[in-house]
């Protein structure tokens, strides 16, 4: 048993990221089984008081229903590994058009070398795709740290966020600071036809909003990303957890490197990277997965000449 009050634990990824939902005042949980993202939902109902939590019948009715009660004011969470998502995909492109009304998080727990899966597709893609921003942890810590940031920027922009874990992140156990649990935010029924009815003419003006958002979210993005700059001419810029995997490389090797550290793959923080690429002569670029952080940068040094 897990004492919510206690400072430090030494906890699994997914359950820091179900503490932090606790901590942020998730009102709304629910989840399709499927590893590597099975232990957010099982700690939720665990450790959850008075919030709805629930196993779906499977991954679209999962994220609807966290997305009906997040356009209601609720701050909401839904999981799945990373093919349940393709499940999804239908309510997923539309949330982003209609935005939400209190805050909803996207687990979507991805499988490099696909350990339990069919395929090791990339669903930063996803977030490419529909325009919802991507964040991305390098451990359990931050796992914690970037699920309580994700309802903050939801709840902030009124916007969907996807938070990309992966096996390492998921099952790796690592120490994690508990805050309190936070009392669920559970909303009330809004009823808005104009923004949620997607016919056409309601999507079109949606999709102005949508953009709107994406700008500021460009903005928000920025104060999550880490610039370290040891005084090198070389830069290492690492998404996620290949982070921490540089960080032991460049331990071991003794190499000397400035380091950007990538917690939101989508959208990239361009200002940022602008101020780091500018002190670098050579450029590594380190993520698990398709290149999605690199395909941004090389569009964006070939914008700046």
């Amino acid at each position: 048993m897990i004492e919510l009050s206690s400072t430090r634990r030494i906890i699994l990824g997914n359950e820091a990221i179900a503490f932090a939902s606790l901590s942020s005042g998730v009102g709304v949980a629910t989840g399709y089984p499927g590893t590597p993202s099975t232990e957010i939902i099982e700690t939720l109902m665990k450790y959850g008081n008075n919030i709805h939590v629930e196993w779906s019948v499977n991954e679209k009715v999962a994220f609807e229903t966290a997305y009906g009660a997040a356009i209601n004011g609720a701050y909401a969470l839904t999981t799945m590994k990373h093919v349940g998502l393709n499940v999804a995909a239908d309510p997923l492109m539309s949330s982003s058009y209609t935005g939400v009304e209190g805050a909803f998080v996207i687990v979507s727990a991805d499988d490099p070398s696909m350990w339990s899966s069919q395929s090791e597709q990339d669903n930063r893609y996803y977030g490419l795709h529909a325009l919802i921003p991507v964040l991305e942890p390098y451990d359990p810590q931050s796992a914690y740290d970037l699920t309580i940031q994700g309802f903050r920027l939801s709840n902030s922009v009124k916007h969907p966020v996807i938070l990309r874990t992966t096996t390492r992140i998921s099952h790796v156990r690592g120490q994690v600071e508990l805050k309190p649990p936070a009392k669920p935010v559970l909303g009330k029924l809004i009823k808005d036809p104009k923004k949620y009815v997607l016919v056409p003419e309601n999507a079109r003006r949606n999709r102005i909003e949508q953009l709107k958002r994406w700008e500021k979210i460009q903005d928000e993005v920025e104060r999550l990303n880490e610039f370290i700059d040891n005084g090198s001419k070389n830069l290492i810029i690492a998404s996620g957890i290949s982070f921490a995997y540089v960080t032991d490389a460049i331990n071991e090797l003794k190499v000397n490197a400035n380091v950007l550290r990538i917690s939101t793959p989508v959208p990239i923080p361009r200002r940022l990277i602008l101020k780091a690429v500018s002190r670098a002569e050579r450029l590594l670029i380190v993520e698990e997965g398709e290149p999605i952080v690199e395909m941004q940068i090389k569009d964006l040094l070939y914008d700046q000449g």
